[in-house]
């Protein structure tokens, strides 16, 4: 893997950025004062309720709560991963993505534009070639328009050794080699690794080239080939089709994983959309992952042979740990013999739709699977299946799908689910039973705060309040705030106090509270920015007296220490709501 991206030019990109000009290529924006206005990108709506403040440089909808700054936008918007969205920034500022030292090199994104030059001779060959006919004939035998091809790319490599060598031979053959266009063998020998075949263009989900898929038109084995591994191109990452299908819609419905290129172009031909496939590969983890970052629904569509029962199952165990709350999961097994191209061609897309709106969702067809063949009226058999489902639920995200899958087999196997969420890991017990120490009770009951959301609102939106905290203070609060999203943030601003809005929002791309951060930091305070210090102070001082009642009222608690820090603070601090925390804590000591 490449170096990562330092976290300085992550700060420095967001801080160059325009969020205005980012947006407005993308959302139609109107001036609103201060700020700009339009209809919310990600949800319905017909009042605008979107707003970009170009002085704050964030956007924050007031209809769905969706917030953040420019590189939040455009991860949302374009359904990027980070690094993805890093490098779409880094694009239209116009300047590189630079790369720690790591193990090994950068990534050679030169590759990109060798790639792209290949699909267009591909394409052009297509239309032009002397002996394209074999590979038009075929397409139309397999009933695809014209237009269909266009937009999938479709081109055709001719019969020969060196076709693509020599008409890319200005790139060098050992670039294209590295492309994955050129194959050299044991004896030296150079020659095209794509020859006499359909050509299917892979592209990343910025649209980019990075490698090709290619159906062979004669009798050379295999029938399809692919690219091989490259510094832009990982199977195990790309989906063929995803590109497409958000072109032709940006807010997916559904998702159908297929078998096949063919697969794909074949539904889309009888106006099916959504369509996806791997790349010679099974579907993968991270497969999934991608997919739901573009959809919460997505129907898996195999043959209903062995083999295809076979890729399914397969496929249940790469979703699980990527089954967060509202994604679906569903499955359709075909009769046999029969694939999507062929099914939709014979049945029509009302029918096919129809099989996608009754496909079996996971649960159901997880559950159906395992417990064929076992007699669960035997005692045995019921042990047996919880035995063979339990490693397969702990990979499911903690949540309630996974709670009800739990139920669902503790139904079958006539056991209580807290017997099994035991063997998962879980305590099984009603949490008033246990024992708490006084940090789970400080933790849980910040949680529960509206106050310390306040003060993470007014952190976020003025992370130099943190220059009211001295360093006697600034330990209660960090123990006040134990586990929770303010106590991560206030030790970011402890190690680097000069940081704002945009750097912040940087740092904590990656962290679990993320989503909070943006749609605070997008969200005006109901205090104006000259009162927003002493509305902290005000608040800090609050808060510990709280947490003081709340570490005093628990059993078990912390060490005396921890309580009387926070005790002397909350209580000079409570004495009157004027003085400063600096001057609460130089009295506590």
């Amino acid at each position: 893997m490449a170096g990562r991206i330092p976290q300085e030019f992550i700060n420095s990109l967001i801080e160059r950025a325009d969020i205005v000009s980012v947006i407005g290529t993308r959302v139609e924006l109107k001036r609103a004062g201060k700020s700009l206005k339009g209809l919310c990108p990600f949800h319905d709506e017909k009042t605008p309720s979107f707003n970009v403040n170009p002085d704050k440089q964030l956007y924050y909808c007031f209809g769905c709560g969706a917030g953040g700054t420019a590189l939040t936008f455009l991860r949302e918007y374009e359904r990027l991963d980070f690094v993805e969205a890093v490098e779409t920034l880094a694009g239209i500022i116009g300047v590189e993505v630079p790369r720690e030292r790591g193990r090994e090199p950068p990534r050679d994104t030169a590759l990109y534009d060798i790639l792209a030059d290949a699909d267009r001779t591909y394409r052009g060959w297509l239309r032009r070639h002397p002996t394209a006919h074999r590979a038009t004939d075929y397409l139309k035998q397999r009933g695809l328009r014209g237009a269909v091809a266009r937009d999938f790319g479709i081109g055709f490599a001719p019969e020969g050794w060196d076709g693509i060598k020599t008409a890319l031979s200005n790139i060098g053959v050992e670039r294209l080699i590295d492309a994955g266009l050129v194959v050299r063998n044991e004896n030296g020998r150079t020659y095209d690794r794509f020859r006499d075949r359909i050509m299917f263009p892979i592209h990343d989900t910025r649209g980019r080239v990075v490698g090709f898929g290619g159906r062979v038109l004669g009798d050379e084995q295999p029938k399809y080939l692919n690219s091989p591994e490259t510094d832009v191109f990982h199977k195990g990452q790309e989906l063929y089709g995803l590109f497409e299908a958000r072109q032709a819609s940006r807010n997916l419905d559904s998702a159908i994983v297929v078998e096949g290129y063919m697969d794909v172009v074949g539904l889309a031909q009888h106006g099916v959309g959504g369509a996806v496939a791997t790349l010679g590969t099974a579907i993968g983890e991270t497969h999934f992952r991608k997919l739901f970052r573009h959809t919460q629904d997505v129907v898996c569509c195999f043959d209903g042979d062995t083999a295809g029962r076979q890729a399914a199952w397969k496929a249940v165990l790469a979703a699980f740990p990527a089954l967060a709350e509202g994604r679906q999961l569903r499955f359709i097994l075909l009769p046999d013999g029969e694939d999507p191209d062929s099914i939709v061609a014979r049945e029509g897309s009302e029918r096919f739709d129809k099989r996608v709106r009754e496909a079996v969702p996971v649960a159901e067809y997880y559950f159906g699977e395992l417990e064929r063949g076992l007699n669960l009226a035997r005692i045995g058999d019921r042990a047996r299946l919880c035995d063979l489902a339990l490693p397969d639920l702990a990979t499911l995200p903690d949540g309630m799908f996974r709670r009800m899958m739990v139920e669902r087999l503790a139904q079958t196997a006539q056991v209580e689910a807290t017997q099994l969420e035991a063997r998962l890991g879980q305590t099984g017990r009603p949490r008033a039973a246990a024992r708490r120490t006084a940090a789970e009770s400080l933790a849980e009951g910040a949680a529960m705060s509206q106050l310390m959301r306040k003060l993470l609102h007014m952190l976020v939106r003025q992370p130099a309040c943190t220059h009211e905290l001295d360093d006697h203070l600034r330990p209660a609060l960090v123990v006040a705030a134990q586990g929770t999203l303010l106590q991560r943030l206030l030790e970011y601003l402890t190690r680097e106090p000069d940081s704002d809005t945009a750097t912040v929002l940087a740092r904590f791309l990656s962290d679990p509270g993320y989503e909070e951060l943006a749609t605070l930091a997008a969200q005006p305070l109901a205090v104006p920015d000259e009162g927003i210090v002493a509305e902290f102070r005000d608040g800090v001082a609050r808060l510990l007296q709280e947490r003081r009642r709340a570490e005093r009222g628990s059993r078990g608690g912390d060490s005396e220490s921890t309580e009387s820090l926070l005790e002397r603070a909350a209580a000079l601090g409570a004495r009157s709501r004027g003085p400063s925390p600096r001057d609460v804590a130089k009295a506590a000591s």
